[in-house]
Order: structure tokens, then C-alpha cells, then sequence
């Protein structure tokens, strides 16, 4: 190649294959601009001045004129085509008062037929659900088989007002011990670190406040181990929610494990934390704190482990069972069985079942009358 001639280099690529994979695209090319460049490449212009050629370039002009609905020139028509047959129409009896209701049937009527026959090509949806339930009562009955189904037009609802509760106010209240105060939401109410430590300190010496929800009030993990200290004191507190906040695992623990304390807590919330994911060591210490407490119902905790959430269930169950016995030992103790105790029933409120003795009701029982 050194000895070649750039004229005879040119003629030697005009020979080479385009599509030839072992030649680099740089020498499969034939085309060789041999202008000198007018400057370096600008794409923004080299678009404005394509697109301003594509604008001047006349368009081709039709020798026939375009008629909407017109074919110009001649339709190609496949010659293997087969031939369409015939419509025929089918003679069905359907019975004389079919046929009478059919012929006095209104178009809404064959509608409402279609629709409940499930025939959802010959229908729109509007129609469809008009037919079949009871929801769809301003349906259009002049819309007939040529329907178009539009879009349901979306129901407005007014954006929820931001949560009002003030936590100055709160704090205040629960130093006064307001009777009325028994119960304080502060859900989505972003609440600083400081004003939690103080309102945990106030409500270690309140007795008035029973349910408690500080769902995504940005708690930290600090204030949290303080209100740990809090439900080891307060014994009012029955109902406590602390979603979606930054507490971690082993806060979790400290939690769990201060409900021991007074047992007065019956539901607690505390899913959707900074960790997700507790951990086999964090669920198991917090199944063993769930089994050692007698008051509590309900929990919103989400464990990974089935063994935990398997016992964790089981636990709560019991825990409702108990109530269920206590409530029935009161009921008991209210009849006047005051040593019935859970099970046994109050004396004389059961019947005596005897055997019949006549051959042909051997195995039939019956109430005694004389008792």
C-alpha cells in the first residue's frame, strides 16, 4: 500500500465490498468529501438548515385532484380472492310469546337483554353495568347500539385540612390534668425533640390521658427511650401510636419491655420505623416481653420470622380469651352463682335428658316434665 498512488488507492476502494466486516467502516466508504471544512460541527444549526430546505422544497403536485371518499386510479384486487356468499338469514322459532315480547320490545329494552346476557360486543360498558346493576340510573337512553363509552368523569374530593392540634397546647393541658383531655392526636404534626421530652415528663404524673397517637411526628430515637421511662410510670395510658417515625430495633425493645411495668397498655402501633427490618434477635426479645404481658390485644408491628408472628398471635388470642371469661364469670356471678367459678353453669338453669321407654322411640330423648 505505501507504494500505491492515492489515485490507485481510491480506484482499489471503489472495489471493496460495503458489507465486508474485517475492512474498517472508515475504508469501506467510497465517498470522500474533498471540500475544506467551513468550521467545527454544529448540530443546532446543521437541523434549522434541513429543516428550512425541507420547507422551500416544493411538494409534488397530483396530475388528479384529491376528492375525500374518491379512489384515483384503479383498486388492485387479488386475483385468489374467493368470492363472499350470500347473506342468509336464519329461521329460528322462538315460540310465539317470545316472539310477541321481542316485537313489542323498546331499543333500551334489547339493551337491558344484551347486557344481561352477557353480550359486551353489542354494548358499551355504560350500558353493560346500567343493565346488570343499579348504579348507572342517568344513562342516556337515546344513545341506542351506537354508544361510545367516555370516560367516567372523577369525583372531587376535597384535599384532608392539615391536623390542628398545637403541641404548646397539649403540654399545657396535661399539666393542668384537663379531664376533658383524654385523648391526643398529633398525627403529621412535625413536633421537635425538646417539646416531646417535656410532654413524656408531664405525662408521667397524668392520670387522665388514655390514648396517645404520634403517627409521623418525625419522634426520634432519644424522645422515644424517654417515653419508655413515661409508661413505666403512667398506668392511665391504654391505646399508643408511633408509626412512621425514626425509632430504632432495640428502642423497640425498651418499648415493649416498659409495658411490663403497669400493664395498662391494650394496643400499641409502631410499624413503618427508620428499620425496616428488626432483626431475629429484636423479634424474639419482643415476642418474650408480648408473652409476659396479660393486658395487651393488639399490635401493629410487622415481624419477619413466622415463629415470632405465630407466637406473638397465639399470645393475643389468649389474652382475649381471658376477658371473654372474665365477662363470663360476671354475667354468672350476677344470677346469683357466686361459686360457679368460669365454667360451671348456675344450678337448675340445665335440663335433665331421660331415656324414652317406649320400643319404638328407643334412641329418642325428650325433656322431663316432672323436673
Amino acid at each position: 500500500l505505501t507504494k500505491l498512488t492515492s489515485e490507485e488507492i481510491e480506484k482499489l476502494l471503489e472495489e471493496t465490498d460495503p458489507d465486508d466486516g474485517h475492512v474498517p467502516a472508515s475504508a469501506r466508504c467510497t465517498y470522500h468529501c474533498d471540500k475544506v471544512p467551513t468550521g467545527p460541527l454544529n448540530r443546532k444549526s446543521l437541523l434549522n438548515y434541513i429543516y428550512e430546505q425541507a420547507k422551500k422544497m416544493p411538494d409534488k403536485q397530483d396530475h388528479v385532484p384529491h376528492v375525500p371518499g374518491v379512489i384515483r386510479g384503479k383498486k388492485w384486487i387479488d386475483p385468489n380472492q374467493e368470492e363472499k356468499t350470500e347473506d342468509f338469514e336464519l329461521d329460528i322459532d322462538l315460540g310465539d310469546e317470545i316472539e310477541m315480547a321481542l316485537n313489542d320490545a323498546s331499543t333500551q329494552d334489547m339493551i337491558d337483554l344484551a347486557g344481561i346476557m352477557g353480550l359486551h360486543s353489542m354494548i358499551n360498558q355504560e350500558q353493560y353495568h346500567a343493565a346488570v346493576s343499579n348504579k348507572h340510573e342517568d344513562i342516556d337512553t337515546e344513545v341506542g347500539w351506537d354508544g361510545i363509552t367516555k370516560a367516567t368523569p372523577l369525583k372531587y374530593f376535597p384535599p384532608e385540612e392539615p391536623n390542628p392540634t398545637n403541641p404548646d397546647e397539649v403540654l399545657e393541658k396535661i399539666l393542668e390534668q384537663d379531664e376533658e383531655q383524654k385523648e391526643v392526636n398529633l398525627n403529621n404534626v412535625p413536633v421537635s425533640e425538646k417539646t416531646f421530652l417535656e410532654i413524656f415528663e408531664a405525662l408521667k404524673d397524668n392520670r387522665v390521658l388514655s390514648n396517645l397517637s404520634l403517627a409521623n411526628t418525625c419522634l426520634t430515637d432519644w424522645a422515644a427511650a424517654n417515653l419508655a421511662h413515661t409508661l413505666e410510670c403512667n398506668d392511665a395510658i391504654e391505646k399508643l401510636n408511633l408509626e412512621s417515625n425514626n425509632i430504632t430495633p432495640s428502642t423497640l425493645t425498651k418499648l415493649f419491655d416498659a409495658l411490663n411495668v403497669q400493664e395498662s397498655v391494650t394496643e400499641l402501633k409502631a410499624t413503618n420505623q427508620a428499620a425496616q427490618c428488626l432483626g431475629n434477635k429484636v423479634e424474639m426479645a419482643i415476642t418474650k416481653s408480648i408473652e409476659n404481658n396479660k393486658t395487651l390485644l393488639k399490635v401493629g408491628l410487622q415481624f419477619e420470622y413466622n415463629d415470632c408472628r405465630n407466637r406473638v398471635a397465639v399470645h393475643l388470642q389468649k389474652n382475649l380469651d381471658r376477658i371473654r371469661l372474665k365477662r363470663i364469670a360476671e354475667k354468672l356471678s350476677s344470677r346469683g352463682n357466686v361459686t360457679a367459678g368460669y365454667f360451671a353453669p348456675p344450678p337448675g338453669s340445665l335440663n335433665i335428658w331421660t331415656k324414652a321407654t317406649t320400643p319404638e322411640s328407643e334412641y329418642e330423648y325428650y325433656y322431663s316434665d316432672e323436673e
